[in-house]
């Protein structure tokens, strides 16, 4: 069955190649062909299936559509081992935001934090274009059951270590609306994509610590502290996204297009962290850990107020056709980020003092309010319907 609609396919398309260059209108009678009226070519306003105009947007476009206007099914796959596996979430980027002071003991300190982003395997997000007209498009892109995991080890300047992972489950929506679509697939033109986007996440996930703390030294004497920490929790996000998107695809031969993609996206939004943390002493001095710390707090709401800021992605590779209608997507992207936690409120309980979350010292990430990146590779499945 498939063979044949291959073959019915590659007819249609050879159909267009030989007859859909000249417009009936232009067709020119033989010299040598008869006059009768009988024999004359059919009504001028008589057209190929789908019409001139509809072959010139199918063939450069690689629709499949008589009409000629484009439907596009695009599958973004991840691979843990292609570094941070594609480009992160919003949601995805605000879990280096975890409670600092409960995770460290409540103590300020200066640290140095690594952290790193890995999404579970498969094809998480889908992408789907609906071509309107010659020159408009509206697209939805959607992620359901989107699971990571962020892991940040945090080192301070008195030797202690802390390692904490986050899992988080994501589902998002963006629907995008402008000039386009991007047709990856494209086969004689040049294919632009420029659009705005409204959309809503929502993520909840685990929170979990170890900290440990050795002995520290200044000045040649021993501070006597150390013990450890374990910590648990739940944390979870509500944010809402504007984007601008861009990109252009270019054939480079019949099996292989060049493309090029990117989206600056404004965020704000809610973030909400409950998390305890049991501790132990076992050095000469106590205060290593508090003996029980604990979090509970929320976000305020607004662009400014909220969890807010700015991603910018840059997306570039090449896409491998093994049918016209049908590719491999192949790239690297860079994901350049700044974001601030704002003002929260809640509950904060540290060496059993009970006090508001937004007086804590050093309460969130040493990356809040701070610019980072990500970079990797991304890889995909583009059909044209």
């Amino acid at each position: 069955m498939k063979k044949k609609i291959l073959a019915l396919l590659a007819t249609y398309l050879v159909c267009f190649s030989l007859f859909g260059q000249t417009p009936p209108n232009n067709q020119r009678q033989p010299k040598n062909q008869p006059t009768n009226n009988n024999q004359q070519q059919p009504p001028q306003n008589q057209a190929p299936i789908g019409g001139s105009d509809s072959y010139n947007s199918s063939s450069s476009n690689g629709s499949a559509y008589g009409n000629g206007l484009l439907h596009i099914l695009e599958l973004d796959g991840v691979a843990g081992s292609l570094n941070q596996g594609g480009p992160q979430s919003i949601n995805g980027i605000l879990n280096s935001v975890r409670i600092a002071g409960s995770a460290l003991g409540g103590t300020p300190e200066f640290f140095k934090e690594d952290s790193k982003t890995t999404p579970s395997g498969g094809f998480p997000k889908i992408r789907y274009s609906h071509q309107l007209s010659d020159n408009t498009f509206i697209g939805i892109v959607a992620s359901l059951g989107e699971k990571s995991t962020t892991e940040t080890t945090t080192t301070s300047t008195s030797n202690r270590y802390t390692t904490d992972k986050i899992t988080t489950t994501t589902n998002e929506w963006k629907v995008k609306y402008g000039w386009g679509p991007l047709n990856l697939n494209t086969s004689n033109d040049v294919s632009y994509e420029f659009s705005i986007g409204y959309g809503q996440s929502k993520t909840s996930g685990d929170y979990s610590n170890f900290g440990l703390k050795l002995p520290g030294f200044s000045s040649g004497s021993s501070d006597g502290m150390s013990g450890y920490a374990i910590g648990f929790g739940d944390l979870r996000y509500n944010i809402t996204t504007l984007s601008l998107d861009y990109g252009v695809a270019v054939p480079m031969w019949s099996w292989m297009n060049w493309y090029f993609r990117g989206d600056t996206s404004f965020f704000w939004g809610t973030l909400s962290l409950s998390s305890a943390q049991l501790g132990v002493d076992t050095g000469a001095t106590a205060g290593a850990y508090n003996g029980l710390d604990f979090n509970a707090f929320k976000s305020k709401d607004g662009f400014f107020a909220g969890a807010s800021g700015f991603t910018m992605t840059f997306e570039t590779g090449f896409v491998i056709k093994p049918f016209e209608t049908f590719g491999i997507r192949f790239g690297g992207f860079y994901q350049l980020t700044y974001f601030s936690v704002g003002e929260v409120k809640g509950p904060s309980i540290s060496g059993g003092q009970v006090v508001e979350a937004g007086a804590v010292p050093n309460l969130s990430s040493t990356t809040d309010n701070e610019q980072f990146g990500n970079y990797g590779g991304t890889v995909g499945l583009v059909k044209n319907l």
